[in-house]
């Protein structure tokens, strides 16, 4: 599975990546590729991610014959101090990522982790590698893997998705455990504890996320296809947009709450918290274009509405009848888990920021569908409903009664702002119990954007 390393390379690739806009990725918040040639310092990639500090001498080996310039502990006291941490809830994710060549037999010893209190000998709170065994303590959520065996390059990773914890060996699933305990802040070390658990062997390659990782991103740092700059936060397929409204990561059945973003008339409420929603905003009711994106984008929405009745967006059911008619869920295929409801009443917009899916998930968006229309249990209402890229319309339907449409939008692949709105059609918002259901985004593996075409002429 090893095989030669060279970080010049993987530099110059992760460089063409960051110039194409794919940033970092999974709130990585430690990689030190231990790349350097001498000195007590190990630089860390990550943005602000403290720098490792060598202690008590650490040798940095600059031909390993599989791996390249990699770093050696002799098991006496040597060790790598490379800040902390952070706090672990019970739903808390992480990954951990690193390449190791065992040189001791079976023990405790701390390859990746800690031991003690960042302080002194003590504490009975501690998360580490070890060459018998990955512990999460003082949960007893111990992974019991075969034993690290000695004299070979073995990448290693471990990924905590709220109450479950996997172990992956060379990319691939080995076992799991589950704890559902809390952690509070530890203090992160290499090749040993500070005060004691000293492990003899070399390491490369050191990332920590504060997301779990999807397989296949696991499996691309194990195959080095993926540095940890590189390595997407999301997995192939479904982009939930009414879980993001919730403040959640657009996973299913999701992780966020109801959201209740109200839109409110004549200004365009922008989210900073909310790292997916740019903005929403009221429909006009005259013949004033109003902003419908953060670009500046207008449209004039004057013929669709009739007066000013402004509800929320929410994810989920929110309002008095189920608009799928199937039992407060949205079940418009027949999958019973994987689906989702924006609630939409009319008359309100909303605008997605696709451009922050993009660099969050480190995927390309292949294109959006969702089913739109009118809640088919509530007589009498009728919506008109609209759909925009780049301030661009591209679908749109006038007086939906007691039916939806399926719409799919591909001009997602390149723009940067999905804008959705809801509309009474003009005759009153009475029973007007618009909504949007499974608005997915489909995420596919990143595509390097073309580049620009045509003749370029310089005025000098």
């Amino acid at each position: 599975m090893c095989t030669l390393k060279n970080k010049r390379v993987l530099f110059i690739l992760t460089g063409l990546f960051l110039v194409c806009g794919l940033d970092a990725k999974a709130e990585l918040i430690g990689y030190w590729p231990l790349n350097e040639t001498a000195g007590i310092t190990a630089t860390n990639l990550a943005d602000g991610g403290t720098i490792g500090i060598l202690t008590n001498g650490p040798t940095w080996i600059l031909n390993d014959p599989q791996r390249g310039r990699v770093l050696s502990f002799d098991g006496v006291d040597d060790h790598v101090i490379a800040g902390s941490i952070p706090a672990l809830g019970v739903t808390s994710k992480f990954t951990w990522s690193f390449w190791a060549y065992n040189l001791q037999d079976p023990n405790n010893n701390v390859i990746l982790g800690n031991r003690y209190d960042a302080e002194s000998k003590i504490g009975s709170d501690w998360i580490k590698f070890t060459p018998s065994k990955f512990e999460y303590q003082p949960s007893n959520g111990n992974i019991d893997y075969v034993n690290i065996p000695k004299n070979q390059w073995i990448h290693h990773a471990v990924v905590k998705s709220g109450t479950n914890i996997c172990y992956f060996r060379n990319g691939s699933y080995v076992t799991n455990t589950s704890t559902s305990a809390t952690m509070p802040i530890r203090p992160f070390y290499m090749g040993g504890d500070r005060f004691g658990e000293y492990w003899q062997g070399r390491i490369d390659d050191v990332a920590i996320w504060t997301d779990a990782l999807p397989t296949n991103s696991i499996a691309g740092l194990a195959d080095g296809t993926l540095t940890p700059l590189t390595a997407p936060a999301f997995p192939v397929g479904i982009f939930d947009l009414a879980d993001t409204v919730g403040g959640g990561d657009g996973s299913l059945p999701g992780t966020g709450g109801g959201g209740d973003l109200s839109p409110t008339p004549g200004t365009y409420t922008t989210y900073p918290a909310n790292s997916y929603v740019d903005g929403t905003f009221a429909p006009n009711t005259n013949s004033t274009a109003i902003v419908i994106d953060g670009a500046g984008h207008t449209y004039d929405f004057n013929g669709q509405t009739s007066n000013g009745s402004y509800p929320a967006w929410y994810n989920g059911l929110n309002m008095d009848t189920d608009p799928s008619n199937t039992n407060g869920l949205p079940n418009f295929t027949g999958d019973p888990e994987n689906h989702s409801l924006l609630s939409g009443h009319a008359n309100k917009g909303i605008t997605f920021d696709l451009e922050a899916i993009r660099n969050s998930t480190g995927r390309s968006i292949e294109h959006f569908t969702a089913y739109i229309g009118d809640s088919i249990p509530k007589q009498y209402g009728t919506i008109s409903y609209f759909v925009f890229v780049d301030g661009v319309l591209i679908t749109n339907r006038f007086h939906i009664r007691d039916a939806y449409d399926f719409v799919t939008v591909d001009e997602v692949f390149t723009g940067r702002y999905l804008t959705i709105a809801i509309c009474d059609s003009n005759d009153s918002t009475n029973s007007d119990h618009g909504f949007i259901g499974d608005p997915f985004l489909s995420l596919i593996p990143y595509t390097e954007p073309e580049p620009p075409s045509g003749t370029i002429i310089m005025i000098l």
